[in-house]
């Protein structure tokens, strides 16, 4: 019998959350007998590991700049006829011809929003002119003073992601979220926007947590060390690392012994280190970018993110299967669904850096706090397992 055919969609690959996530379904799939292959507009070469190219055939775009661009269109529809792919699961890319790849090819296609509903409305709403597409002088100014009021006084933006969702649905047999509140909200938002295709049935929305593979042993250490951890981009718009800065300011002259140990790298990596200079700060390290944060993770206690937004962030999750207590804004229903509502971890009254002070300072002078949130992630982190999601997905393959 001829394997079964599964296509996974990144438009960069390999890179951040998504990417990692095809990673990990294409080392279950594989596993179980299924064949994969990776189409993206952009190869990161340097990124491939060995397993990625034992594991996936990768079938690289024409061209980079769009990806409804008709050579790129004309090109995954021939490959998908080719390949004879059964499934094709899109990572969080709005800009496929969906319709045209369905009306020409036998596949099923799986879309897969990888973080809160619309959360382009506040990416967009804080982009700096500089990181606009093309960004001229003319464009920048463009930016300022006439798109960005718009975002802000008006549902212009909001409206326009909304129907550019409610056009895919009609296309794809799945819209899957990453936890069942992400689920409802989207299909909630959908059919109150009243535009077309969004009168989809209930069937056609799903959620399924992203999946782990096994960490890397050992994963429980004789003694955690008083290490607060950061692992994730430097980037100002999403992560709003520059927050975590001024908290610690205070939690270090709260607790000497503490040390924050920021791990990763990004566009704002120069000016975070001059603001730690200017904060004064004794005991934060930034650590650079590291493949593998095991080591990180197997020392530290805590896990600290003081994002704008998130979706389910993974940092948070691989920091679990080590016993590292997660905490965050409770901004966004992914750290409800990680922390156990509050359970495993800590959740803190949205953008309030007083209160994260205190609730922080507070469980590092708790052990037993520390040690039963500890127990509660180690437990938690079972849920993220490989096999267990992996099965999850064939279910819903069984359902199509």
């Amino acid at each position: 019998m001829t394997p079964k055919t599964i296509a996974f969609y990144n438009w960069i690959y390999p890179g951040g959350g998504a990417e990692t996530v095809t990673r990990h379904l294409a080392r279950f799939f594989s596993s179980h007998g299924y064949r994969c292959i990776v189409y993206t507009g952009k190869l990161a070469d340097y990124a491939l590991t060995p397993e990625d190219k034992k594991l996936t055939d990768i079938r690289v775009q024409p061209f980079y700049d769009h990806a409804t661009r008709p050579e790129n269109t004309a090109f995954l529809i021939e490959s998908l006829r080719v390949e004879k792919a059964d499934y094709l699961i899109v990572q969080g890319n709005t800009d496929l011809p969906f319709a045209t790849i369905r009306s020409n090819t036998n596949c099923r296609v799986i879309f897969c929003l990888h973080n809160v509903p619309m959360w382009e409305i506040y990416f967009r709403k804080n982009r700096k002119s500089s990181e606009i597409r093309n960004p001229t002088l003319a464009r920048r100014l463009e930016y300022i003073l006439l798109r960005k009021p718009i975002y802000h006084l008006t549902r212009k933006l909001e409206n326009r992601l909304l129907r550019e969702y409610a056009e895919i649905l009609p296309h794809v047999d799945r819209m899957v979220m990453l936890c069942p509140q992400y689920q409802y909200d989207m299909e909630c938002m959908l059919r109150k926007s009243g535009y077309p295709g969004s009168n989809a049935p209930t069937e056609k929305f799903t959620s399924l947590i992203n999946p782990l593979p096994p960490a890397k042993e050992p994963v429980r250490t004789e003694k955690k060390e008083k290490i607060v951890l950061y692992v994730g981009r430097l980037v100002k718009v999403h992560k709003r690392v520059d927050r975590l800065l001024k908290i610690w300011q205070r939690i270090e002259q709260l607790n000497p012994d503490w040390k924050l140990i920021i791990v990763g790298t990004g566009e704002e990596e120069i000016e975070l280190k001059k603001h730690a200079v200017q904060l004064g700060l004794q005991r934060a390290e930034f650590a650079g970018f590291h493949a593998d944060v095991s080591p990180f993770f197997r020392r530290a206690s805590f896990c600290c993110l003081t994002s704008n937004f998130e979706g389910l962030p993974m940092c948070l999750m691989e920091g679990q299967q080590y016993g590292v207590i997660p905490v965050s804004f409770d901004s966004y229903a992914g750290i409800r669904e990680i922390t156990c509502d509050g359970e495993c971890g800590i959740m803190v009254p949205a953008y309030s850096l007083r209160k994260y002070t205190t609730m922080l300072s507070a469980a590092l002078s708790d052990p037993d706090l520390q040690e039963r949130m500890r127990e509660g992630s180690y437990e938690a982190a079972r849920r993220y397992e490989l096999e267990r999601i992996g099965q999850q997905w064939l279910e819903l393959f069984e359902q199509l």
